[in-house]
């Protein structure tokens, strides 16, 4: 029997008799890298047949592998590693086990004892036997404790293992008695140690480790432990006599993890504990929360380092630190003195984008948006347990101004009543009982999706204006551009008392300057991001429009939702946080957000203006072709267009308060809305009610007769659509299917007979009339739940067959007989309003066919949403093909009323220029007016449709140039000119605009790609400056590694700014060719054809 112990020094000693334990048998000596075969009776567990040796099985294993190694087979499996590594599991199984147990030279007999050449001990065998097992140590595999220490004194983190019983069991260098000395960088050993430490706990990157430390004192100025722990790398837990330490490698691997993937300090604590001992077998000091406060105060020395403070002459740097200094700002959004000194690089690209720098390069885009995901729950930790260390330095806004501002206007409550999102609405209507914050606001950069320094602050009770007021002032300070475009999803409630509560606010606040600038130094337009405008009235659809605001580009405004996707994953870690804690994670959060952005930023501009490119121009072929089609048709109208779009770009859309000029003198009216007047079925029924009311107050028999009669002719019209809808239905299956038809038909039944009586007394000849060709009275009751199957067909036949007997359905002579004749010129006026209103109906319903099918390319691609789309385009058809139809209805019998007039009826009762405004309506004329369609019609792609069709060598001349816009978007007179309606104007004022927009985002861009570059050489230049500070009373050693670490960072932004010119040269000059051809007009310029 065999003991195995460690003396106090650490040593194995055995006692009783000695004895090496073999590890478990191993059946081969090199991994087994072949399929795995099936069982069978001939084989072992391992799927290898047992009179397989060593040498045939590996044979065998090779053999496999060339069977496998067929060209199909290959092919099969290609871009598919693991379908290759499948039949390999069980070598790598072996493997695996290998490493449980002795190196090979010691199995087999070759090394005895320790295998650390010239050690003594090498050819005696002995008990107590270590390896180490850190990857970055492969040759301490067989060694004795002496040659471990030896080989471990500057290794002291590195985990080990005994060889006891016939197995490795977990051990530790400090119990081989390894200690680490600080303050001798050399290895030098100290003369003078101080206060050694036992059990000194280090939290490292493969888990908790104790150690004994000594520190050093024979220096001739003593130096502070914590200065000598971090010398070594190693953050002290604690300022005064540190007992712990966490290495700067495991803080760094937190930070990346936490930045990448959100992971919280808790978890990672307990993985770094699981690492240690996962059996659970010994007992492990909990230092999770020194952990905790070690990440946060690491966090927040590196901001400062970063920000250059350590570089800061000033008698105290870190209290003389800036508002939002430590940010990472925006590299290609314009900061006067900063990155905007670009004219001159672009002048020498392209003089027509250097003329452009007062839109593009003095404009600032911000979004602002809120958060209700990022609460913070009121626990027991306070401001003074749990401090914001960096108040106001990063991307958070300072907190006392901030919560004196907020608790002064808490009770203001300004619910939006225009949004349908309700988001705010919901949010302010809740308590936020037991929570120290319900949510957190922010202002973004629009167009790269920064989080703007000074920019993020937590919500007391909801989106309350006085917050957000306070939030975007702060983000206001940092602006260094005389223009500014913010988007907010409730800003046409939001912007209409912002000067006068920036009035409010107090010139030497915080919020004093940015108030300022608001009211008096910045011109500012407001906008709703694109996704949230189609949830607004229709009113704040067209005057908060990013796509109809100068200067705006592509910028859709939601940076905000895509930003937050930063910090949502935190949620539920900020949540349980203390109040500084949580301030400066969030600033932890919006830096790593902000760098990777930063990093990325040459790929995004290179890839958006790709794209960006090519929409210009097709959307400045499109709007060039279409105003040249307009002006060669009608010039002045053309030009009218053209001239209301353009004061519409150029007004000043805000008056003296900060609000939206929407009526008044100074207003400008909105090229995108629709002005057209038209005479509809509502306004007729609308006039109808105003005659009956009259007739009432009056007693005028004449008004109520023109009442009764609208009514009557108007409920005739409805019979005809209930008649075509019923002819429409399909055979029913279902209940609900059934039921649904019998409703209908009772419907049209119950419509019918009030038609019949109301028409005994308008048309009482033709009543008769009807009453002798059918010989009794229709039956106008509605089936009875036992009518059988064959009676309801009858029924439902019969309704779908009667006539109506309007004057259109007479035949002249009794449609112009006196009682008739009244009723025949109403319908003539109904058919004319129906008309327009069913041809009305049609365009939107070809406006949303083409929407939802767009949306249906780009966005349904699964089978549910596609059925779901399906299902809703079947909807829009039938819509469509209903409209289309009332329409030939209402002109063919319109038509037939014309011919039962005479001249003079004719003349004053019919619009002389009916026909052109409602032509015959065929099939191929019912199509949207959209990009497409524009294309098809666009001049220039006729002229190069032509020069392609005759460069052919059968010579079929091309139909292109015929091509015209189905006339329902327009109309055409007797000079055979185009007469442009309403809708035209609106569509083509909306191509107008699309077509400018591309083109500004070609040239906004092309601004960003030379700020960029700018912006890193300013950085590179502050940072060489930084390198020459000198310090008073810095030691040598402190001076050298400030400029150090100076140079290296203006050695990053100097290459940065290299590579990125790099990246952008052939970009640019894209632009430069593109200007030359293209305006900010969106035409294309008639010298470069």
């Amino acid at each position: 029997m065999t003991d195995t112990s460690l003396d106090a020094a650490g040593r194995a000693t055995i006692t009783g008799s000695q004895m090496l334990v073999p590890p478990a048998p191993l059946e081969t000596l090199e991994p087994m890298l072949g399929p795995i075969a099936g069982p069978s009776n001939t084989s072992n567990g391992a799927g290898v047949p047992d009179h397989i040796g060593e040498d045939e099985s590996e044979a065998a294993a090779a053999g496999s592998d060339d069977v496998q190694s067929t060209p199909d087979a290959a092919k099969s499996t290609k871009n598919r590693p693991i379908i290759d590594w499948i039949p390999h599991r069980l070598g790598f199984v072996r493997a695996f086990l290998k490493l449980d147990g002795r190196p090979r030279d010691v199995v087999r007999g070759t090394v005895k004892g320790c295998s650390l050449p010239g050690c003594p001990r090498a050819a005696t065998p002995m008990a107590g036997i270590y390896r180490c097992v850190s990857s970055n140590c492969m040759t301490c595999t067989w060694l004795c404790a002496e040659c471990m220490v030896e080989r471990h004194k500057y290794r002291p983190l590195d985990r080990i293992e005994i060889w006891m019983n016939g197995e490795w069991q977990k051990s530790s260098l400090q119990k081989l008695g390894v200690k680490v000395q600080f303050g001798h960088w050399d290895g030098t050993e100290c003369r003078l140690l101080r206060e050694p430490a036992k059990s000194f706990v280090v939290i490292h990157t493969n888990g908790v480790h104790e150690i004994d430390v000594e520190f050093c004192g024979c220096t001739t100025k003593m130096v502070h432990k914590c200065d000598q722990l971090m010398a070594a790398r190693w953050y002290p837990a604690t300022t005064n006599k540190p007992r712990m330490a966490a290495t700067f490698e495991v803080l760094e691997q937190f930070d990346a993890n936490c930045g990448a993937g959100k992971q919280n300090a808790y978890d990672f604590y307990r993985a770094l504990e699981h690492l240690t001992d996962g059996a659970g077998l010994q007992h492990l000091p909990d230092r999770s929360k020194d952990f905790f406060r070690m990440a946060h105060e690491y966090r927040h020395v590196l901001a400062l380092k970063r920000g250059g403070r350590g570089h800061d002459a000033t008698p105290d740097p870190i209290k003389t630190t800036e508002y939002g200094e430590l940010a990472v700002l925006c590299p290609a959004c314009p900061h006067q003195g900063i990155n905007t000194n670009v004219v001159d690089k672009l002048r020498s690209l392209s003089p027509r984008l250097a003329e452009a720098a007062p839109l593009f390069n003095e404009l600032v885009q911000l979004s602002m948006d809120c958060n209700f995901r990022a609460k913070n729950r009121m626990t027991r930790s306070t401001p003074e347990s749990s401090p914001y260390l960096g108040d106001g330095m990063a991307y958070m806004v300072p907190e006392s101004p901030y919560e004196d501002y907020t608790r002064s206007c808490l009770n203001d409550q300004e619910l939006s009543s225009c949004s349908r999102f309700g988001a705010n609405i919901l949010a302010n209507l809740k308590t936020g009982k037991g929570l120290r914050t319900t949510g957190v606001g922010a202002v973004f950069c629009s167009r790269h999706e920064f989080f703007w320094p000074n920019s993020v602050g937590t919500l007391v009770k909801g989106e309350r204006y006085s917050t957000m007021d306070f939030i975007l002032a702060a983000a206001v300070r940092r602006v260094r551009a005389p223009s500014l475009h913010l988007y907010y999803d409730i800003v046409c409630q939001y912007h209409r008392n912002l000067n006068v509560r920036m009035m409010e606010a107090q010139p030497k606040s915080f919020i004093g300057v940015g108030a300022k600038k608001l009211l008096h130094q910045i011109n500012v337009s407001f906008g709703i991001p694109k996704f949230h405008n189609p949830g607004h009235l229709v009113m704040c659809q067209l005057w908060f429009n990013i796509a109809y605001i100068r200067a705006a580009g592509q910028t859709d405004g939601e940076a905000s939702e895509r930003a937050w996707a930063g910090l949502n994953p935190a949620a539920s870690s900020l949540r349980e946080m203390g109040p500084g804690t949580m301030r400066d994670t969030i600033d932890f959060f919006c830096g790593v957000w902000n760098w990777r952005k930063f990093v990325n930023m040459g790929g995004f501009l290179t890839r958006k203006l790709e794209v960006a490119l090519r929409e210009a121009r097709e959307h400045a072929e499109i709007y060039t072709g279409m105003e040249r089609m307009i002006r060669k048709e009608d010039g002045e109208t053309a030009i009218a267009w053209v001239e209301g779009a353009v004061k519409w770009d150029t007004r000043n859309a805000l008056n003296a308060m900060g609000q939206q000029i929407t009526e008044g003198p100074d207003a400008v009216p909105n090229p995108y809305e629709s002005r057209a007047k038209k005479q509809s079925l509502d306004k007729a029924r609308l006039q109808s009610a105003q005659l009956a009311a009259q007739a009432v107050k009056d007693t005028d028999g004449n008004a109520a007769q023109a009442s009764a009669l609208t009514n009557f002719v108007m409920r005739g019209f409805k019979i005809e659509v209930l008649q075509w809808r019923a002819g429409r239905r399909k055979a029913t299956k279902t209940i609900l299917q059934t039921t649904e038809r019998i409703e209908h038909h009772t419907a049209l039944r119950r419509e019918l007979g009030l038609f019949r009586k109301d028409q005994q007394w308008m048309m009482p000849l033709v009543y008769a009339a009807i009453q002798e060709l059918e010989g009794v009275e229709a039956r106008t009751t509605a089936p009875s739940e036992g009518d059988d199957e064959d009676e309801l067909k009858a029924e439902e036949n019969e309704s779908l067959s009667a006539v109506l007997y309007l004057p259109s359905e007479l035949d002249k002579a009794l449609a112009r007989t006196p009682p008739v004749l009244d009723v025949l010129f109403k319908e003539l006026e109904l058919r004319l309003a129906g008309m327009e209103d069913w041809l009305d109906s049609l365009r939107q319903q070809l406006r949303v066919r083409g929407t939802v099918t767009q949306w249906r390319i780009s966005y349904s691609g699964g089978q549910r949403m596609a059925t779901r789309t399906i299902n809703k385009q079947r909807v829009i058809e039938e819509n469509i093909v209903s409209a289309r139809e009332m329409y030939k209805l209402h002109r063919e019998r319109f038509i037939t009323l014309l011919s039962y007039l005479t001249d003079e009826e004719r003349e004053a009762r019919v619009p002389p220029d009916w026909a052109d405004n409602f032509r015959e309506l065929l099939d191929t004329d019912c199509r949207p007016l959209n990009s497409s369609l524009l294309l098809a019609i666009d001049a220039l792609e006729v002229e190069r449709a032509k020069r392609k069709v005759a460069a052919r060598n059968d010579g079929v001349a091309s139909g292109a140039s015929s091509y015209r816009i189905p006339w329902i978007w327009y109309k055409v007179g007797e000079s055979t000119e185009m007469e442009l309606n309403e809708d035209m104007r609106v569509e083509f004022v909306k191509c107008r605009a699309r077509a400018i927009r591309w083109v500004e985002e070609v040239y906004k861009i092309a601004y960003e790609m030379v700020r960029v570059p700018e912006f890193c050489t300013t950085r590179s230049l502050w940072w060489t400056k930084r390198a020459t500070v000198v310090i008073e009373g810095a030691d040598l050693e402190l001076q050298d590694g400030m400029r150090a670490y100076a140079t290296k960072q203006a050695t990053m932004f100097r290459r940065h700014a290299a590579g990125l010119e790099d990246a952008f040269k052939k970009p640019l000059e894209e632009v430069a060719d593109f200007v030359r051809v293209f305006g900010l007009d969106g035409l294309i310029s008639e010298s470069s054809e």
